[in-house]
Parts: C-alpha cells; structure tokens; sequence
C-alpha cells in the first residue's frame, strides 16, 4: 500500500510551533469549525479547507468586505490553503478521500443525513489515521440531532439569552457568536485531547470527536447551573449585576462607565477606603457578601454617588494602586488603542491579493513569541489547482 498523500505547503516552515507536521483538513464552513482549524493552524499546523461551490456562506456575510469576501470571513480562516470541490462530484470527492486519509485531523460541520448523502461516512468509516471532528447544533444521542444549528438559537435554547438583559427591556443575545466560538474552542481542544492520547476505538479506527453547539451552550452556563442544580433557583435577567457577588459590575462615572468587582471582603473594604466610605465594610448589612448581595441595589446607589464625582480614568489608576479589579467599559474602537493591544501584536499587518489588511492573531503566547498569521485568509478556491497538481505528481511517482 503507498503512503498517504499530502501535498506540502511551502509557505508553512516554522518548525518551532507545537503542531508543526500536523495535517488537518478542513471541510466546515461559517465559524465554529473554521474556528477550531484556525487554533490549530496557528499552533503550526497544515490547513487544507475545501468549500462547495456554494462557497463558505460567511465570505457573503457583509459589508463591509475586503476585495470578493466579507471581514466576517476574514477573520477566522487566516494559516491556510482552500480548495473548491464538489463533494456530489466522484471525481471531487475522491480528492477528499485522499486528503481525509493522509490528514491527521478532520473537522466537519455536516448535519448527519448531509454527511451520509455525500459519502463522507464512509470516508470515516474508511479512516485508520484521522481523528474526525463532528460540530453538530446538538448531540446524537438526542431528538434535535439531525436539525441545523446556529449561534441564535443555541443561545436561545441553551438559556444563555435567559440570564443575558435588562428586565426592563428582555432577554438578549451575547453582541457576539459567544455559542459558536465556545464550540470552536472545544472542537480544537477535543481534537488535541485525541492527538495527544493517541485515542482508538476497538476497531482501531482515531476517535471521533462530536461538538455539539446546544451542550457547549449549556455548559457555558457555570455558575447559572450550579446554582439551578444545587440551589434550586431560576436565574433570571440581572442586567450587568452578577447572580452570587457584589458589588461587580458597571457604575457610572463623570464621563462613562467602569466596571468593578470587589470579590471578597477584603477587596470590598478596599474600594470603600479608596471611596471615601471607610465605615461601610463594618456595617452590618454590608459585612460580607451575602449581605451585600441581599442589599445590592442599595450599595449600587452609594457606591454611584461618589463614582459620578470624577471620571474613568481617575478612577481607574486610585482602583488599579489599590489593587481592586476595574475596567472602563470600551467601544470596539478604543479595545484597539489600548497599550495592551498596540504593544503586544496581537493585531498584525497581513499581505492580501485585495490589499493589506490587519487581522486579530492568536491570543496565545509560546515562550514568549505570539504565533504568526503565516498566511491571509485564501480566496475562494484559490490553490485548487496547486494542490490538485501536487497529488497528480505524487500519484505518478
């Protein structure tokens, strides 16, 4: 039998990374999958993404676009190579067979009865070597397996949106695919637990890894949980105030909004000296945070009065001096000009076909060095034919 084929990337040299020599295709599309291929990527693996001819349906998702492709596309496919292929094509599909057999990952985010009408079962089924990556909106074992699944909805069905807005005014959406972007994260963390433990089933088939959108969703819920399940409450909409601590959350200021959290009683007697309010931790109603949590929307005014009297930024560096957590509340726009951002290169300059563009890397930091953005995010199709040419050569040697 001759060895898998998997055609090397020239632009992909940087041995030093963790996943250097690691092999994943990529066959997801909008953001939980491509997600979880972009956190491999840029610990240094081989992305190879394959898209319909329908194309991802994020590279539409504009405007504002960049060139042909929306920035919501743009920002979580960067660290790799794409191909267009038409799975009902046998030709095409054999093409992914022959990557899916020399891959070390692959990532799907097909509904069950879609995998099983292109084939793609069978391409697992067929796999000694692959550890397989299904994102689902929900588990198998469940009655909403086979239905599609988005961020909305898992938010709404998971209970997030339940615990998420004002009384006043409703339950709302996190402003952000906070369900997507969970599952992508578990998606790569079960696909590096599967690597790393070399894990088989009985046959000797990897493991497949299934990452349900509604089960991330309801494990996001933590505390909420627990407080359901050991307590026996029902969380319900606290607006910026925190279910089990106080003070924690948003207060006004002379000219904005800051947010602190006094978590222990220590903290809290802090905050008050830093206040002028020296006597208040000794009060009895607001001794410990029980008691504070009974009487927050009392502490809430007092804690007010005072912060309204100077601005964010005052307060900020006598709270940051005396060692009490805050932060002012930023707009996207300010989030970029903060010290910690410009001094870090965690946005870096990225070369385009359509221009250069700046792109949010990786978070993580590897003794020291952030991992590169080695490559922009592809065109549509753009190293189809490279890489079909590569897979002809070596099928001939």
């Amino acid at each position: 039998m001759t060895d898998p084929v998997w055609p090397h990337d020239p632009q992909n040299p940087d041995l030093s990374l963790p996943l250097a020599g690691v092999r994943v295709l990529d066959l997801s599309r909008i953001l939980a999958g491509p997600l979880a291929a972009t956190i491999l990527a840029d610990l240094g693996a081989d992305v190879i993404k394959v898209e319909s001819p329908q194309r991802d349906e994020t590279r539409r998702w504009g405007p504002p676009f960049h060139g042909e492709d929306a920035a919501y596309y743009l920002a979580v496919n960067r660290n790799r190579r794409a191909m267009a292929l038409d799975l009902r094509s046998d030709t095409d599909l054999d093409v992914v067979r022959t990557l899916a057999a020399a891959a070390d990952v692959v990532i799907e985010n097909f509904l069950p009865r879609q995998l099983t009408s292109l084939g793609l079962d069978r391409i697992r089924e067929e796999s000694r070597r692959a550890v397989w990556v299904s994102v689902r909106g929900a588990g198998a074992d469940g009655p909403l397996a086979d239905q599609p699944g988005y961020d909305a909805m898992a938010q709404a069905r998971s209970g997030i949106m339940s615990v998420t807005g004002h009384p006043g005014t409703g339950a709302t959406k996190v402003g952000l695919p906070v369900v997507d972007v969970m599952t992508g994260l578990y998606a790569a963390i079960g696909a590096l637990g599967a690597l790393l433990g070399h894990h088989r089933d009985p046959d000797g088939r990897p493991a497949h890894v299934e990452v349900p959108l509604f089960e991330c969703g309801v494990a996001a819920l933590m505390n909420q949980a627990a407080n359901h399940l050991i307590g026996g409450t029902v969380p319900g909409l606290l607006g910026n105030l925190h279910p089990n601590v106080a003070p924690y959350g948003p207060m006004p200021t002379a000219d904005g909004e800051l947010v602190l959290g006094a978590t222990s009683d220590r903290q809290f007697a802090a905050l008050c000296d830093v206040l002028g309010l020296p006597d208040l931790p000794a009060d009895p109603g607001f001794a410990t945070n029980a008691a504070r949590l009974a009487r927050r929307h009392e502490l809430t005014d007092l804690l007010a009065a005072v912060l309204r009297a100077e601005s964010t930024r005052t307060w900020e560096c006598r709270f940051a001096e005396a060692g009490i957590p805050c932060a002012p509340v930023n707009r996207v726009d300010d989030v970029f000009r903060e010290e910690q951002v410009t001094a870090g290169e965690l946005v870096q300059n990225i070369e385009h076909p359509a221009g250069p563009i700046r792109l949010v890397a990786s978070p993580l930091t590897i003794d020291g060095k952030r991992p590169p953005i080695r490559r922009a995010p592809p065109l549509f199709g753009e190293h189809t034919a490279e890489i079909l040419d590569a897979l002809r050569h070596a099928a001939h040697d």
